[in-house]
């Protein structure tokens, strides 16, 4: 059994090395990372390329074309039904997962258990201001976006709940909220963190993008809640000046490192963390 990691890298490529870096901290044994382009002449391209290549790796597959609100799972799911048996670790590039042990013996739980898949929820990682910070890559991200808190779940009310790691039989809902059908771990048993690392200098204009491209019909829509979503976010960096309200109580920002046990309000937010979609 070898433990996977499944992703699909968009427009924006910075996190990336730090992504890559990270899963194979945790165990992740091989990568399976799709990259979407809008053309092979985008000048990003080729940079995504020689990142991977600097892992020892290279894309499973480049799908060439149009976004629509579908194709992260479908390239996803092309992925998983390679290996049917082995497990996955989903992700989105800007989603990096913590857990309170090792990935194998949660995956043994599973086993143990009847389990096929995983769930935690969304981190949201901020700048201590509450700016949209470039990347620094010399500097650990966790440093850069010292606060953890539930922007996601509290702002734009988006869901916040995540698939973080599924046998690859099993059938994922789009953007990884949960899974079609199977048989979860318990959140008592584990629950892991989910370190949202969106919030940088390149958010506002995919914010944009996405509200506009999706609206207008040129990016295919299936659930008409994106648009809301990103026209709510939107709103909160006109009120606070193209910055995150850091001292809005609501969003439970705290100072985390990258520890499971560093963001302290975790353990009581559980409960009502596993509810949301």
């Amino acid at each position: 059994m070898t433990i996977r990691f499944v992703s699909v890298v968009g427009a924006d490529t910075g996190l990336l090395d730090a992504a890559i870096t990270h899963y194979r901290a945790l165990g992740v044994q091989a990568f399976h990372i799709a990259r979407h382009i809008e053309s092979f002449d985008e000048p990003d391209y080729q940079r995504s390329k020689d990142v991977v290549a600097h892992h020892g790796l290279s894309f499973a597959a480049v799908h060439q074309g149009p976004w629509d609100e579908d194709l992260n799972a479908y390239l996803i799911r092309a992925q998983m039904r390679r290996h049917p048996n082995d497990w996955w670790v989903v992700a989105d590039l800007d989603e990096f997962h913590v857990y309170d042990r090792p990935l194998s013996d949660i995956i043994t739980a599973c086993e143990a258990g009847g389990h096929d898949h995983v769930k935690g929820a969304l981190l949201d990682r901020i700048a201590a201001d509450g700016s949209l910070p470039a990347l620094q890559p010399d500097t650990p991200i966790w440093e850069q976006y010292p606060l953890a808190g539930l922007l996601t779940l509290r702002v734009p009310g988006a869901g916040s709940s995540k698939v973080t790691l599924a046998r690859g039989d099993v059938e994922l809902h789009l953007g990884q909220h949960g899974a079609i059908a199977g048989q979860l771990l318990p959140a008592e048993e584990a629950f892991p963190q989910v370190h949202h690392f969106k919030w940088t200098d390149s958010v506002l204009a995919r914010l944009i993008q996405r509200e506009k491209a999706y609206a207008s019909g040129d990016w295919h829509l299936t659930y008409p809640d994106t648009v809301d979503e990103s026209r709510k976010m939107l709103k909160h960096f006109e009120t606070n000046n193209g910055r995150i309200d850091v001292t809005a109580p609501e969003l439970q920002l705290h100072r985390c490192g990258s520890q499971y046990t560093d963001y302290a309000p975790w353990p009581d937010l559980i409960p009502t963390l596993k509810t949301v979609r």
